[in-house]
């Protein structure tokens, strides 16, 4: 009974009240249309004389469904899918229009429809049947319902299902049909397949006829726009929320929205979650993924990112929407110091803002914009050539050609395209032109930067980076992980963006932990899922020695991989971290051997292997000095003992080594000086 509704006003009817019976058929009260929700066949009718009724399986939304045998087409197994109101002409047309235009419908994740056949009745009217393909198996409804009362589905599994599901969404959306009613329900398990069940509901994009869903999955502008990819989109979002979160809802129905991140510990635990199932059912239709495909790319990318939580294998992915990182930063900040003792100069250790800007990835060309093609062949690796190239394009025509992409982004000159644009604002950015980037992107930009396609933000982002204005740089990057949820890129900026504001913090312990926190999270959450990343490796490992955990940093470094070429500047940067910014009292004799296989196992092409080793054997030879003692001084550390006459002696040869490679005569000298004054005693 409670599937009971008017098929025209969606009203409450033939329920049992306190007192009364229900009534299977009847008139509508409140809009006086008829409804019959008896059975019209029963177990062993044969319709049209070919299909052999078995039962009945369930009802949609539109009619009784049966189970039935196909005599004629070697006894397969089959659904009859009939007319609750079948004297109802309205009804009635719909399921012709069903059968017109679904008869079309061929993929692999989409029931079947073979036939339509109308069942002569005793009262000379006749009642019509869909035939549809049998799918076995379980509906996610029920495999939910399996997992307990309150239980809901492991967050990795409804991800496989809802990515699954997608492609026979793109499917319908490009051959210009809305599925409309997606839900658990219909969404029917096999053990080799999964397949949308029940097309009652599907319709013509933009169809204003009759619309057909369920309550707590329908998009709310539906009544307003029709049936559009957005809105199929919104059921997608919703049918996500309802297999992995605690829903709200009331008399058995879903409410709009979705938990607080607060009310939620699957929200908590899985951020990336979060901004998925916001996008995908932001109350804004145009805020929505733009296509199943778009949709499945960044749920792709979440559930890699959660299959690397659960597992503690990475899972990296190539990107469809965002370059390789260009190159690294932040991977020398430590290491970098240990030069002075090349060249007597003395490094600034934090990083910068122009170097994350150059090593951040870059957004790949929209293969949507009508000026793609183009800027294939006018964008160059050198950056001078790629303007000169645009500059020619823009002057033969190229704008002409790409009429009409302005409409997206609301400022831009009539007839401009968004990605000519953008190519020009990277060319200048790549020249170190900041001001002139900053001029090309404002004529993209709205007045409501929130509203900018993601791709204008990420360059606005890049901007402020470089304008130091990172408040700024952080709102742009977290809009474009609102936009793309699934990718890493944006997560690495945020993360580097974040320590940067550490900087600025530095004097403000509260905010600084805050930002050193958050950085930690946005490297880790990089690094664990894709351990070609370097920078987040680095990033993660300092922001752990901040805090004080030496332990976790270093073992961050050391799952920098050994195919890498930067594993050797992971190693070096675990010396460092070892030993340095640490005082003799919280230094052991077990940190120094450590050090010391660490440099041992470097390269003998690696060119800092000699200051690594020389620093090694002077705080080693400080930390006797100062009234420690080893207690294995016969095991050697760097091929000297672990004495105080062993240390001078491997320190004073490490010093000289270095003044016979120092380019500069004075720093040569004070090698020299140190040498001397460091070798042991002696009468000669």
């Amino acid at each position: 009974q409670h599937k009971r509704f008017c098929w025209k006003c969606n009203a409450k009817v033939g329920r049992s009240e306190p007192g009364e019976p229900d009534i299977s058929v009847g008139v509508c009260p409140h809009c006086g249309t008829t409804f019959d929700f008896t059975p019209l066949l029963e177990p062993g009718d044969r319709v049209v004389g070919q299909y052999d009724v078995q039962g009945c399986i369930a009802h949609g939304g539109l009619g009784w469904i049966y189970l039935a045998i196909d005599r004629n087409v070697s006894d397969r197994w089959v659904v009859l899918k009939g007319l609750l109101h079948f004297g109802d002409e309205e009804a009635h047309a719909v399921a012709v229009a069903e059968r017109q235009f679904l008869a079309e419908v061929a993929h692999p994740g989409v029931v079947k429809i073979y036939n339509f056949v109308e069942q002569p009745r005793g009262d000379g009217t006749s009642v019509g049947f869909i035939v549809m393909e049998y799918v076995g198996g379980r509906s996610l409804r029920d495999i939910l319902t399996a997992c307990g009362d309150d239980a809901r589905m492991p967050v990795e599994q409804a991800l496989a299902y809802v990515l699954e599901v997608l492609p026979a969404l793109g499917y319908l959306h490009s051959i210009g049909l809305v599925y409309n009613d997606l839900k658990p329900e219909n969404i029917m398990v096999s053990e080799d397949q999964i397949k949308l069940i029940d097309l009652g509901a599907v319709a013509g994009i933009e169809d204003y006829g009759y619309l057909y869903g369920t309550v707590g999955y329908q998009a709310p502008e539906i009544v307003k726009t029709g049936p559009t990819v957005a809105s199929d989109i919104y059921t997608v979002g919703r049918t996500l929320a309802v297999l992995t979160l605690d829903m709200p809802s009331k008399n058995g129905k879903y409410l709009d929205g979705l938990p607080s991140v607060a009310e939620s510990d699957v929200l908590q635990q899985f951020p990336s979650l979060h901004r998925l199932l916001l996008r995908a059912t932001n109350a804004d239709p145009t805020r929505r993924f733009r296509s199943a495909d778009e949709f499945a790319g960044q749920a792709t990318g979440v559930l890699r990112e959660i299959l690397a939580i659960r597992t503690g294998v990475e899972r990296p992915g190539l990107s469809a929407v965002f370059s390789p990182p260009r190159t690294t930063f932040g991977t020398e900040q430590s290491v970098g110091r240990t030069d002075t003792y090349v060249d007597g100069k003395v490094r600034h250790e934090r990083m910068t803002a122009a170097e994350v800007v150059a090593a951040l990835p870059v957004p790949l060309v929209d293969p949507n914009d009508p000026s793609a093609p183009l800027l294939a062949a006018a964008v160059h690796v050198e950056a001078q050539q790629t303007l000169d190239s645009l500059q020619h394009a823009k002057r033969n025509g190229i704008e002409r050609v790409s009429a009409g992409t302005s409409g997206a982004t609301g400022s831009a000159p009539a007839g401009a395209s968004l990605e000519i644009t953008l190519a020009e604002v990277k060319a200048h950015l790549d020249l170190g032109h900041v001001v002139e980037a900053t001029d090309i992107l404002s004529k993209v930009q709205s007045e409501d930067h929130a509203a900018d396609p993601w791709r204008v933000q990420w360059y606005a982002g890049l901007i402020a980076l470089l304008h130091h204005e990172y408040d700024s740089a952080f709102t742009s990057f977290d809009n474009v992980l609102g936009a793309m949820p699934g990718e890493l890129a944006p997560k690495l900026a945020l993360g580097a963006t974040s320590e940067l504001l550490g900087h600025v913090a530095l004097g403000n312990d509260e905010d600084a932990e805050k930002w050193r926190a958050r950085a930690e999270g946005l490297y880790r959450a990089v690094w664990r899922t894709n351990r070609g990343i370097v920078s987040s490796a680095f990033g993660l490992a300092r922001q752990l020695q901040r805090r004080g955990d030496q332990t976790g940093a270093i073992a961050a470094l050391d799952q920098v991989p050994i195919s890498s070429r930067h594993y050797s500047m992971a190693r070096m940067t675990s010396v460092l971290t070892l030993l340095m910014d640490r005082s003799r009292a919280e230094l052991s004799e077990a940190d120094f051997r450590s050090a010391a296989r660490r440099v041992a196992l470097l390269p003998k092409a690696e060119s800092r292997a000699l200051q690594m080793r020389t620093l090694v054997l002077a705080m080693a030879l400080d930390w006797i000095v100062s009234g420690h003692a080893a207690t294995a001084e016969r095991e050697p550390i760097l091929s000297v003992p672990f004495t105080e006459d062993g240390l001078r002696r491997g320190t004073e040869k490490g010093l000289r080594a270095l003044a016979r490679n120092a380019t500069d005569r004075a720093h040569r000298f004070s090698l020299v000086d140190l040498a001397n004054a460091i070798r042991p005693r002696s009468l000669f």
